[in-house]
């Protein structure tokens, strides 16, 4: 279905310069985690380190993402005012890779914590999951996981898109726990009710590890049975993705 996939993310820089002593403190007092076999490379712009049964890569790079590719996707990002505005300043980057490892979720754990440790006052924004999280949002989310609560919203970007005024919502980061990504249509509520119902859908899918197939249904009581169809994705023009129809 979907192949072993690394956890890959981007921190967008205000300036190319990175705190690394600050990083790997950070880590290891605030997660308690202590890098192992750590390797530096290219006058320490190149970290790899594994923690636990993970690898960990970071690089440095003194230069933003090519081609607008940051700000485009930076637009989908409807909880941060000015998101494109502000993340066409970042002038450096570090890429994020945690790979290997047999356990998904834990393999994802890790990536938000070190993600989390990497952000400090020279931090604009976090792409990954097809937009880009602002800092605060992220931080918060991950600090969930003091309290043993997945950071769900960092596994899984909930998009919002309107075509000729129906709300329509997608998924983005399913794929990284070898899941389709979903896209629910016609939800009556309002965006609120909207967000907090595909949550809902993503956290039984993620924490129960379960698989939804062509023509099933899915609900959260007796009346609920929202029909789940295959097809060729709307929001995606790549991809088959599963279609939730929440009208009742």
């Amino acid at each position: 279905m979907i192949g072993n996939i690394h956890f890959l993310g981007f921190m967008l820089l205000r300036e190319p310069e990175w705190d690394q002593e600050a990083f790997f403190a950070r880590l290891k007092d605030k997660w308690d985690i202590e890098p192992q076999d750590l390797d530096s490379k290219d006058e320490e712009k190149i970290f790899v380190f594994d923690a636990g049964n993970y690898r960990v890569s970071l690089a440095f790079y003194p230069a933003p993402i090519p081609d607008g590719e940051a700000e485009q996707n930076a637009a989908f990002n409807y909880l941060w005012h000015d998101a494109q505005q502000e993340v066409a300043k970042h002038t450096a980057q570090i890429v994020v890779s945690v790979s290997n490892g047999m356990d998904t979720m834990e393999r994802a754990k890790v990536f938000v914590k070190v993600c989390e440790s990497l952000i400090d006052d020279n931090t604009i924004g976090i792409y990954t999951n097809g937009t880009v999280y602002a800092p605060d949002f992220y931080r918060q989310n991950a600090e969930l996981m003091k309290s043993d609560a997945l950071p769900l919203l960092d596994f899984v970007w909930l998009g919002l898109s309107n075509a000729e005024g129906v709300l329509r919502g997608y998924t983005m980061g399913m794929e990284n726990f070898k899941k389709l990504e979903m896209e629910f249509l016609n939800f009556s509520g309002n965006p609120h009710e909207f967000l907090s119902f595909m949550l809902a859908i993503v956290s039984y899918i993620i924490e129960g590890d379960i698989v939804l197939n062509d023509g099933e249904t899915i609900g959260f009581s007796e009346e609920q049975k929202f029909k789940i169809t295959l097809s060729d994705g709307i929001e995606f023009n790549d991809r088959k993705t599963l279609k939730i129809d929440c009208k009742l």
